[in-house]
């Protein structure tokens, strides 16, 4: 692992520069039926990614990287590993700029996140069976030359989840604490950076699934400790690896980091239903989660959560909306 990650603020704005005539700055709601619902007088404010082109903020994520090519890089092509989100941020980013894109995905990955990923104009590949098993796929094809953009270690993806955090701030500036999901820890190292530039007394809590919590355990154990489960119907955190780029800030920068289960995250995708009549896909409920296990220490705070996307399938949904989980 990498002592520290060399993600600076002036990357943040050079990638907020790159992703400006892209996209424009994303929702921050407050919904008082909601804050009645979390209790302990805590004001929580919404960031709406759900509302970006992709329906997830890893069209930042995908957008940063590949606008940050050469013109040989760009003529080559990109490939991705995904299970949905990043894929579809890496496939439409390579639209938009006319590269070619492949994308891999493991063997009987979601279908719905598959045809979005195609339908976004990437070439996709089926291959290996889980997430982990899709990138080494992926790196295979740097041979032909293709640049690779990881969905993790890559620091042009990191300064374009930063830039989500950046926007936040630009909207509430007296925010108290962000409580974020963490998968890979993309965009709860971006806001590490960002606000340790902004405003260093802002606390930021990492949340986890509890059926995959490589991150959240190696965190607590201050080294890398691989996962062995990805229990969880949350597929867009669902991987058993801790990363190069993200251990060491996340290590440096969290107050503090817990773990929900997946029936914490499918009521918090059911109040985000209720409360702000947004579609919520699981990895992005994990923040209103993990507030909703924090409010004694977050009591009378104004609190910073993301809504990070609404790329949940009908399958999953039902099961959801029936309690299942």
């Amino acid at each position: 692992m990498t002592d520290k990650i060399t993600l600076t603020f002036k990357d943040v704005l050079a990638a907020k520069e790159r992703l400006a005539p892209y996209l424009t700055a994303t929702p921050l709601r407050n919904y008082p039926s909601l804050d009645k619902i979390i209790g302990n007088h805590i004001q929580a404010f919404v960031k709406h990614e759900n509302h970006l082109p992709t329906n997830s903020f890893k069209y930042r994520n995908g957008l940063s990287a590949v606008t940050a090519l050469s013109a040989e890089q760009r003529m080559h092509g990109v490939v991705a590993a995904t299970l949905g989100n990043h894929g579809q941020g890496v496939a439409l980013a390579g639209t938009l700029l006319g590269i070619p894109t492949k994308i891999c995905v493991p063997i009987g990955n979601n279908p719905e996140k598959n045809e979005a990923i195609r339908n976004f104009g990437a070439t996709l590949i089926e291959k290996g069976k889980d997430y982990d098993e899709a990138v080494e796929v992926a790196k295979s094809l740097r041979d032909q030359g293709m640049t690779m953009i990881h969905s993790v270690n890559n620091l042009d993806v990191i300064a374009g989840a930063a830039t989500l955090t950046l926007e936040l701030l630009e909207q509430q500036p007296d925010i108290d604490a962000l409580v974020l999901g963490i998968g890979g820890g993309t965009h709860a190292v971006g806001a590490i950076a960002v606000i340790q530039a902004m405003n260093p007394n802002i606390k930021i809590y990492g949340v986890q699934a509890e059926g995959a919590p490589a991150n959240h355990d190696a965190w607590h154990a201050k080294k890398p400790i691989p996962g062995t489960k990805t229990d969880t119907f949350a597929d867009g955190v669902r991987t058993r690896n801790i990363y190069e780029m993200t251990f060491q800030p996340l290590q440096d920068g969290l107050t503090d980091f817990i773990t929900v289960n997946d029936a914490q995250i499918a009521e918090a995708v059911r109040l985000y239903l209720q409360h702000t009549h947004n579609l919520v896909e699981g990895a992005a409920a994990i923040g209103l989660a993990g507030l909703i296990k924090l409010k004694d220490i977050l009591a009378g705070k104004k609190v910073g959560i993301v809504l990070t996307g609404s790329n949940i399938d009908k399958e999953t949904l039902k099961k959801v909306l029936n309690d299942e989980f």
